[in-house]
């Protein structure tokens, strides 16, 4: 879904050869779920200093472009998964809004939001560590 390329949702359904009805709908979650952290990152404004905003503002916006292709290409996924599987039940988001009368998606998007900086973390972390083995490996070699 990320590659820079046409997109093409019924190509994609192919290839994850979807083999139940359950495995639809758990698919149709994480899509649903994807979209609408995406969605949330395309539209939302981080409080920076304005130092920041200034060496960041190129980057932010290829960010925002990227989180709105990315949210299309999600609903569009989910919109083909949807035809492919007509009878295919609610989804958990669905349910959720119908069962409480309010909108879940920011209880979601704040759980998806925690594991993936925590994950974002250990690879900068990761990435750190090779980097200064790195650089020790260099200096030793010296």
């Amino acid at each position: 879904m990320t590659s820079g390329g046409k997109f093409s949702p019924d190509h994609l359904l192919d290839c994850l050869n979807i083999s139940s009805e359950h495995e639809a709908l758990e698919l149709a979650d994480r899509v649903e779920a994807s979209m609408y952290t995406w969605r949330r990152k395309a539209c939302a404004s981080y409080s920076k200093s304005s130092w920041e905003k200034v060496k960041q503002h190129v980057a932010e916006t290829e960010r925002v472009d990227k989180n709105v292709v990315l949210a299309e290409r999600a609903d569009s996924l989910l919109f083909s998964l949807k035809q492919r599987y007509p009878e295919l039940s609610q989804t958990t988001l669905d349910t959720s809004k119908i069962q409480y009368n309010m909108d879940v998606g920011q209880a979601i998007l704040e759980s998806y939001s925690r594991v993936l900086e925590g994950l974002a973390f250990n690879i900068v972390a990761w990435i750190d560590d090779v980097l200064y083995e790195d650089k020790s490996m260099r200096n030793q070699e010296s």
